[in-house]
């Protein structure tokens, strides 16, 4: 297990630099930089002051330069400071960063409390009625687009339910019960694509499970239903569920910036459109890295978890 855990540790090095270059390349090749932004039209005729600008702030580099200083400090831990506000980077993701766990920790809840249990249930009743609801639920909520569902969510809570404060972010230091309260719908929106995925692969994996030769052994054994499903079909269905669970933190990853923006949420997805649209690059790859290599390590804990439940996968 030790030289599994040690491989795959390895395997992340290249992992990470080949994320290192693609995330520096995809932002610096943004046409424009921060001082189009801080110039503005007043001094376009400026040349001189602009490339003075540019060279206080390295911009004037080339890129591989800029690359090797920018790796070089985020192997000493740190990330830059933003070109608008001056503010080191990793304190402002630092900031904002409990935002994102909190609402990844409520839409992971979502999708494990819906998305299980109805696949299961799907799967136990295959081909009846209520088998059929939940399928085309479930291809219903996967061709909705989350940032639709949002939007019509937060126009339908603030017209029906004014006090409920869905645009208005509580720190869970201040008042929990309100921050939970607040984090409710956004973590539903956005767990909606990944719980109606989840309800497939489980249905497909419970059925494939109940297909197989220990099951009806179980059965024949006068075991009731209820523990056959328990103890046999359900935790040898959970495995490929588990995995597919950390590939698809990348999903929501990715849907966190729409969905903070829409609901008003001061977290890391809504700094990196903010950073887009002042050209602060610097707030804008130090996020987008620490995203990336999140990501990543989550992955590396499924795939050392899946290790544990299934021993096949070590050799």
């Amino acid at each position: 297990m030790l030289r599994y855990i040690a491989h795959r540790l390895l395997g992340l090095i290249p992992v990470l630099i080949g994320v290192s270059l693609l995330v520096f390349l995809s932002v610096w090749v943004i046409p424009g930089d921060v001082v189009d932004i801080m110039m503005g039209d007043e001094m376009a005729q400026s040349a001189a002051a602009i490339e003075r600008l540019r060279a206080q702030m390295n911009l004037d580099e080339p890129i591989h330069i800029r690359y090797l200083t920018w790796i070089g400090n985020v192997l000493q831990g740190d990330l830059g400071v933003s070109l608008i506000s001056g503010e080191p980077v990793l304190d402002q993701i630092l900031r904002r960063a409990p935002v994102n766990f909190q609402l990844m920790l409520m839409a992971m809840f979502f999708i494990i409390v819906i998305g299980i249990p109805l696949g299961t249930l799907a799967a136990y009743k295959q081909f009846t009625w209520i088998d059929n609801t939940i399928r085309i639920g479930a291809i219903f909520g996967y061709v909705i687009p989350n940032f639709w569902l949002a939007t019509i969510a937060v126009l339908i809570v603030s017209l029906y339910f004014p006090r409920s404060g869905v645009l208005h972010y509580v720190p869970f230091s201040e008042d929990p019960i309100a921050n939970i309260r607040g984090l409710l719908l956004p973590g539903l929106v956005l767990s909606l694509t990944t719980v109606t995925y989840i309800v497939r692969l489980t249905r497909a994996t419970v059925l494939d499970a109940l297909r197989q030769d220990y099951v009806r052994t179980a059965r024949a054994k006068g075991l009731s239903e209820r523990i056959v499903m328990t103890v046999h079909v359900i935790p040898n269905s959970m495995i490929p569920v588990a995995t597919v669970l950390g590939i698809q933190v990348g999903v929501l990853i990715g849907g966190l910036v729409l969905t903070e923006e829409i609901f008003m949420l001061p977290g890391i997805g809504r700094m990196i459109l903010l950073s887009i649209e002042s050209r602060d690059f610097m707030v804008l790859a130090g996020s987008i890295l620490f995203v990336a290599v999140i990501f990543v390590l989550v992955n590396l804990i499924i795939d050392i978890l899946y290790a544990f439940l299934d021993p096949r996968i070590r050799y």
